[in-house]
């Protein structure tokens, strides 16, 4: 009796522990029991960040991953536990955000301002593994800018390149540089990318943070010609004002400046001419004188050499300069006072009149004047009668100069415009005021 007991025993015993290894296993394998966990060392595995001996530093605003890493589970055929990461204090220096979804026992770091803080790895209640967190904000200390490529006419491309030093040189790679041009319509950036597409000054700035750099350009339209007259005849006392067309490629693009300078050494009673900076020339002695126009500088200056030819003047050829008109009306009469500059070579002044209110409306020749009279008091007077009934008066008036072999060429039109007002209205307001 007592040897079949223990047989039973021996065989329940049989079947009951491989029941209990097949129990075990599917405890553990759908979570039931957790699983002990060893080797859990959290590290970051994306982002921008430095390694310390005891801690991690991340910059201020990023975002970084962190991993529980590849820990060992006992048993290994367990389901795998839930553990949570955990911020270890109240300074709010970061914050995480769970990324299940995109990798296991992983969260997203966000630094959100400077400090330490410390990050840990949970099971239940119990610290697995903790991190040290410093969160910095580098200070960038130099900015290097690189222009690969010269900028200067339009049409010309470079290319833009820099470099960031920053109190923690292992972020020296993260920092981004911007750019950006003072004026688009002369330097244009794209993908690090600069075309100089107009004339004028424009200014690239390079921005990392809170540096700044400047590159300062002036760019100009390539000269491919300059057309113009090569001989040009005036008579002394005569003004004209060369213009030179600049031809630009590409074209009609605002020209450099031009310069005129004398083509030959010469004593200054030798010169035919005198000329200004912006072109103006003035015969001053007969005779023939070579200008050189030039227009952009080095390998952009284009030349043509112009000449002069200086003969004496005639009357014809010349014009009387400055007319003025000053007038008054009294007694219903317009009284005018004429001055204008003496012209050499005239021996008479005409002067000619238009009543833009007649109904012929032309000039007519209203006096002539000697230069002798004129020369005694320098300006002339005229006098009209104006009817009773006239509301307005509309004259034009211009003298031209003449001598023997003919006249000279009109004088600018002085206009005299003026509404009558009547002596008995002026009255009539007199006695109307208080």
């Amino acid at each position: 009796m007592k040897s079949l007991n223990k047989d039973k025993k021996i065989i329940l015993l049989c079947l009951f522990i491989p029941l209990l290894f097949v129990a075990q296993y599917y405890v553990f394998k759908v979570g039931v029991i957790s699983p002990m966990i060893k080797g859990v060392n959290i590290k970051i595995i994306e982002g921008e960040y430095i390694q310390d001996i005891d801690k991690y530093v991340v910059k201020l605003g990023d975002d970084v991953v962190l991993s529980a890493g590849d820990y060992i589970k006992i048993p290994q055929y367990a389901k795998d536990p839930k553990i949570k990461f955990s911020i270890l204090d109240n300074s709010k220096t970061i914050k995480l955000k769970d990324n299940y979804k995109n990798e296991e026992n992983t969260v997203i770091l966000k630094a959100l301002k400077t400090g330490y803080t410390s990050v840990a790895v949970m099971k239940n209640s119990r610290v697995l593994q903790k991190v040290t967190i410093l969160v910095v904000d580098p200070e960038v200390e130099d900015l290097n800018v690189c222009l690969d490529g010269d900028l200067k006419y339009v049409g010309d491309k470079a290319e833009l390149s820099s470099s960031v030093q920053v109190d923690y040189k292992e972020f020296n790679n993260t920092y981004k540089v911007t750019y950006e041009s003072s004026n688009e319509n002369v330097l244009r950036i794209a993908n690090n990318k600069v075309e100089a597409v107009g004339v004028g000054r424009a200014t690239i700035y390079a921005k990392s943070k809170d540096k700044v750099e400047a590159i300062r350009l002036n760019i100009v339209a390539r000269v491919k010609s300059i057309e113009i007259d090569n001989n040009f005849e005036i008579e002394v006392g005569e003004v004209i004002q060369l213009k030179p067309k600049i031809i630009t490629y590409p074209r009609n693009l605002r020209s450099p400046k031009i310069s005129y300078k004398f083509s030959q050494s010469k004593l200054p009673v030798q010169r035919s001419v005198t000329f200004e900076p912006d072109g103006t020339i003035l015969g001053i002695r007969e005779g023939s004188e070579k200008i050189t126009i030039s227009c952009g500088e080095g390998e952009n200056k284009r030349i043509e050499v112009i000449t002069i030819h200086v003969k004496e003047s005639t009357l014809k050829n010349s014009l009387i300069k400055n007319l003025v008109a000053k007038y008054d009306i009294k007694e219903n009469k317009l009284n005018i006072n004429l001055s204008w500059d003496i012209l050499n070579g005239a021996t008479n002044y005409d002067i000619y009149i238009k009543n833009e209110l007649s109904d012929s409306s032309k000039y007519e020749l209203y006096k002539s004047i000697t230069q002798e009279d004129f020369l005694e008091k320098s300006n002339t007077f005229i006098s009209f009668d104006i009817d009773k009934d006239t509301k307005e008066i509309a004259y034009d008036i211009y003298v031209v100069g003449r001598n023997e072999e003919g006249t000279s060429k009109p004088s600018n039109i002085e206009s005299i415009r003026d509404t009558i007002e009547k002596e008995e209205k002026k009255e009539e307001e007199k006695i109307e005021k208080p």
